[in-house]
């Protein structure tokens, strides 16, 4: 492989079988994600935007936070690419920005789901 070739590979794709390193602007990325995604009332709202399009009062009734507690935490996930608004007359509409969120919310709840199974069993087994 060319050296220009090389150095216009996409940072995740891999290098004879394994994983090729990122770099810091990916990390960054990845980081603010994650970040965005640790806390529960977020994670709380994106399982509500997975119905749909919500406004910031409709997340705020049907997830019992005020008003400008909804809109904090739709700004960081906001920050963070994970959803997106539109404007529908005087109301911002929320949604998903893109259904990574889900794939890593699967990914995550499954390992966990399994870990806890895990624990669980092992817990019993003591008993």
């Amino acid at each position: 492989m060319k050296n220009s070739e090389k150095n216009q590979r996409a940072p995740h794709q891999t290098v004879k079988g394994k994983a090729a390193p990122m770099n810091d602007e990916l990390l960054t990325l990845i980081g603010s994600r994650l970040k965005a995604m640790s806390e529960p009332t977020r994670l709380k709202i994106l399982q509500m935007l997975k119905e749909g399009e919500l406004s910031v009062g409709e997340i705020a009734e049907k997830a019992g936070l005020k008003h400008g507690t909804a809109s904090a935490n739709l700004n960081a996930l906001q920050k963070a690419g994970l959803v997106t608004c539109r404007r529908e007359g005087t109301k911002i509409l929320y949604r998903i920005g893109s259904d990574m969120v889900f794939r890593i919310c699967d990914v995550v709840c499954a390992a966990l789901k399994e870990e806890w199974e895990d624990m669980e069993k092992w817990r019993k087994s003591l008993a």
